[in-house]
């Protein structure tokens, strides 16, 4: 019994000793999985541009443009092609462009849209508060960059520190620090017409951003609308040693609107005075182009809006000017409004990718693609470009203006030009006829573009364009239907 005893005995110290050893060894381990489990992160918003842009990719069938010029000139121009890209970025960027993101529970009160200060003038920042705190004691900063911050009024606080890119405002009360912050006003000590500033607004871990719109306002140029169509609306063309179709035009013009101006810009190398009524005669050196003739046609319009025409159109019962000066003052953020060619409107639209800014990006030119109708014009659609018959606000169209470089077949570029810059809409209950196309033959030598031309056309559009590809299909808009055909090189211009 006694060794049966002692034998108990060490198996029992055995499996304690051996249970202890094994609670030993698990409990770190176990402790040790549980502390590996990283606890979550308050997420915080970016301030910036969230993706950088990437290059673009153009489909098959597309027309690279650095491919169509000299190897031995291809470099340098690409060099110069992005220069002037940065140039043009550093012109038309803002900080305003900032991506910005408001805080969430943030007892920061502050404008988020809106409040624009003229340049050296000090202005109330508008809706500063602190709310839903209650401390011993508050203090917020205001920090700005291009501007100054001070006190609109003057103050007895002797704890306001600042008045230049930093404002620092402590007080023991809420409400004595809310008058402060409705006392703050923002300066931009120097003049810019057009630019912006970032406010950082904290207060002990709460920070929020807001913008500051900087901007000189302009004059706006009104137009005295009258009391008929001639008040209204100038008629421009541009012909070039097409006389007989010149007169044609005119004559169907009178038969439906007497008074109305029309504009010529005429780069005939042997001009021909054109002494109708109401018409002013432009004569402009010989062979100055297409785009040239456009420029100074509209530089001479008086009125609110113009209608352009080729030459070669035809006035008829369906051309009332009157539907389209309407569908403008009815929607006035339309810039240009277009109709139909013998019942064609040959509208289309325009797909841009930027790219990165260094390579280039693509464009995309999209024939019959339209977008939402305009309310109350179920006619009428929003497009990005139209045939070369429109109705066009004068003073947006001078703003974008004609490339006086484009002297042969050109009319896409103006829309390409005036993307993001003009609204543009396409409407098929006013329509304009089409003379039968006559034989020219010295017409038609300058008419159409030879292989320098088209040399030149693809260096000036990847200078001048910060895209390096078009789609093959880009190219003019026929304005006969019965001439519309599949271009087998791309007629950028």
């Amino acid at each position: 019994m006694p060794s049966f005893g002692r034998t108990e005995l060490l198996l029992v110290l055995s499996f304690v000793i051996f249970s202890g050893m094994s609670y030993l060894w698990i409990s770190p381990n176990f402790t040790a999985e549980k502390l590996i489990v990283t606890p979550k992160k308050k997420w915080t918003p970016p301030t910036g541009i969230v993706k950088p842009p990437a290059s673009c990719t153009c489909p098959a069938k597309s027309f690279d443009l650095a491919g169509s010029i000299p190897t031995a000139n291809r470099a340098d121009i690409q060099k110069r092609r992005a220069e002037e890209y940065k140039k043009h970025q550093a012109r038309t960027s803002s900080i305003l462009d900032t991506l910005l993101f408001a805080p969430s529970n943030s007892p920061l009160q502050y404008p988020i849209q809106g409040f624009t200060v003229r340049p050296l003038v000090p202005t109330l920042i508008p809706g500063l508060a602190l709310h839903r705190v209650q401390r011993s004691g508050y203090k917020v900063s205001l920090l700005v960059t291009k501007g100054v911050l001070c006190l609109g009024s003057p103050s007895d606080v002797p704890s306001v520190e600042g008045g230049k890119k930093r404002l620092i405002l402590e007080t023991l009360s809420l409400e004595e620090l809310n008058k402060l912050l409705a006392d703050v006003t923002y300066t931009l000590p120097v003049y810019h017409i057009h630019t912006g500033d970032l406010v950082h607004f904290s207060f002990e871990h709460h920070e929020a951003v807001f913008p500051i719109a900087i901007r000189q306002p302009s004059a706006p140029v009104l137009f005295d609308m009258g009391t008929n169509v001639s008040d209204q609306v100038t008629i421009t063309t541009k012909t070039f040693m097409r006389y007989k179709e010149l007169k044609v035009l005119i004559r169907s013009l009178r038969q439906f609107y007497k008074d109305v101006v029309l504009v010529v810009a005429d780069d005939s190398f042997t001009p021909e005075n054109i002494t109708e009524e109401n018409v002013l005669q432009y004569v402009m050196p010989g062979g100055q182009g297409w785009f040239a003739g456009r420029t100074l046609a509209v530089s001479q319009v008086t009125t609110k809006y113009f209608l352009w025409v080729d030459d070669d159109f035809l006035f008829t019962e369906k051309t009332k000017i009157e539907d389209l000066v309407e569908v403008m003052e009815a929607t006035p953020e339309l810039d240009v409004v277009g109709g139909s060619v013998t019942g064609n409107q040959f509208y289309f639209s325009i797909a841009y990718e930027e790219g990165d800014g260094v390579t280039g990006g693509c464009m995309d030119r999209k024939p019959d693609i339209k977008f939402q109708s305009l309310p109350n014009y179920p006619q009428c659609s929003i497009v990005n470009g139209v045939v070369n018959f429109f109705l066009a606000r004068t003073d947006a169209v001078n703003r974008v203006r004609f490339d006086p470089k484009l002297k042969r077949v050109a009319h896409s570029e103006f829309f390409m030009d005036g993307l993001g810059q003009l609204m543009v809409a396409s409407c098929g209950h006013v329509s304009i006829g089409h003379q039968p196309k006559g034989a020219n033959a010295q017409y038609g030598r300058f008419r159409h573009p030879g292989k320098d031309d088209m040399q030149f056309k693809s260096t000036a559009a990847l200078l001048q364009k910060p895209s390096t590809m078009y789609p093959l299909r880009l190219g003019r808009i026929p304005t006969d239907p019965f001439a519309i055909r599949e271009a087998h090189v791309p007629n950028l211009y």
